[in-house]
């Protein structure tokens, strides 16, 4: 039986959501061993980026990407990604990071793709995984130079 609850959340404000729009990451995001409960939340109209949003924390939203957007020889191994069935059922995202480069001015987003995360998209189950394949971390995805006058040029 599906229930409803509103959460709130960092950048949507409140919204109410199905039990089965949670998502239970039984292999935590490290570093965030509490929260196991996300919903995936649009970016905005025609954006590849989503919002991971924690169901309890409302300050917590990671973005992610299908890396399969910018990567398209991208996979994970079925191996590394132990119990979480069949490949053809998974949702593969990656955690991004956007900041500005130390001391200046240029915006840069980064995706990690060592340590994807992988959700069964019919059990919605999954977790992130650090697989042992050579892929980077901090994998570029843009970086947008300003100028002296604070825009881009």
């Amino acid at each position: 039986m599906m229930t409803k609850e509103t959460i709130k959340t960092r950048f949507h404000g409140e919204i109410t959501i199905s039990s089965a729009d949670i998502l239970v990451l039984d292999q935590e995001i490290l570093g965030f061993r509490q929260h196991r409960q996300f919903v995936l939340l649009p970016h905005h109209q025609d954006s590849p980026f989503l919002y991971l949003q924690s169901a309890s924390d409302p300050q917590l939203a990671f973005i992610v990407i299908d890396p399969l957007t910018f990567k398209p020889d991208y996979f994970v191994p079925y191996e590394e990604v132990a119990g979480l069935g069949n490949p053809e059922f998974w949702a593969i995202l990656c955690i991004c990071t956007v900041g500005r480069e130390p001391g200046g001015q240029d915006l840069y987003a980064t995706a990690n793709l060592k340590s994807p995360l992988v959700i069964n998209r019919e059990t919605r189950h999954g977790g992130q995984f650090v697989l042992s394949l050579p892929y980077s971390f901090e994998y570029p995805l843009f970086r947008e130079a300003r100028n002296d006058a604070g825009t881009k040029p």
